[in-house]
C-alpha cells in the first residue's frame, strides 16, 4: 500500500513501527478494537498504552518531537501538506492529509519506510523486530530472541555473593 494512502488503524500501526529503530522491538499487545503498544526508543517509553496518533495530538507529539525541519501548509482545497526531515532519517519527505496531524504522520512513515508498506498487518497480538513479525497468544509469554539468552559462561548479573546457610 502506498504510504500516501494510509489511514486510520493502518496509519497508526505503521507509525508505531516507525517510532523504533529496526533492531528495537515494538509489541502490539492489542490491534483490535484499539491499538495498544509497548515500545521504547531513547527517552520514549510506551508500556501497554493505547496509541492513536491519527486522532490524538498526545500520541502524534512523539512524531512531532522528531521533526528537525518542518513545513505545514493548508491549501484552499482543505488538504494539509507536510514537508519534513526527521531525526534518524536521511531525506526530506512529503505527506498530505485532511489534517496537519495526518499529513505529519504520513510524512514520517514515508521517511522511515519509503513509498510503500505491506498492505496487511496482523490483527492479533504480535511483536516486530528486524522487520520480522512474531505472533503470540494473548496471555502467553512474550516472544524472546536467541541473541538475548544468557550463555552458560556468562557472568552478567552474578554479584558473587556468599550463599546463605
Amino acid at each position: 500500500m502506498k504510504t500516501a494512502e494510509l489511514e486510520g488503524k493502518a496509519l497508526e500501526y505503521w507509525c508505531a513501527r516507525a517510532l523504533v529503530d529496526e533492531r528495537e522491538e515494538v509489541r502490539f499487545v492489542s490491534v483490535e478494537p484499539a491499538l495498544v503498544v509497548t515500545l521504547t526508543h531513547g527517552e520514549l517509553r510506551k508500556l501497554e498504552q493505547r496509541f492513536a496518533p491519527a486522532s490524538a495530538w498526545a500520541d502524534a507529539a512523539d512524531v512531532l518531537e522528531r521533526a528537525r525541519d518542518l513545513r505545514l501548509t493548508t491549501g484552499d482545497d482543505g488538504y494539509t501538506r507536510c514537508r519534513a526531515r526527521f531525526a534518524g532519517c536521511d531525506r526530506t519527505s512529503d505527506g498530505e492529509g485532511t489534517s496537519p496531524r495526518i499529513a505529519l504522520i504520513r510524512s514520517f512513515v514515508r521517511a522511515r519506510f519509503g513509498e510503500e508498506v505491506d498492505d496487511a498487518y496482523p490483527g492479533a497480538p504480535h511483536a516486530v523486530r528486524d522487520g520480522v513479525v512474531i505472533p503470540y497468544e494473548a496471555g502467553a509469554p512474550l516472544p524472546t530472541y536467541a541473541e538475548e539468552r544468557g550463555r552458560a559462561d556468562d557472568e552478567t548479573g552474578d554479584i558473587r555473593s556468599v550463599p546463605r546457610p
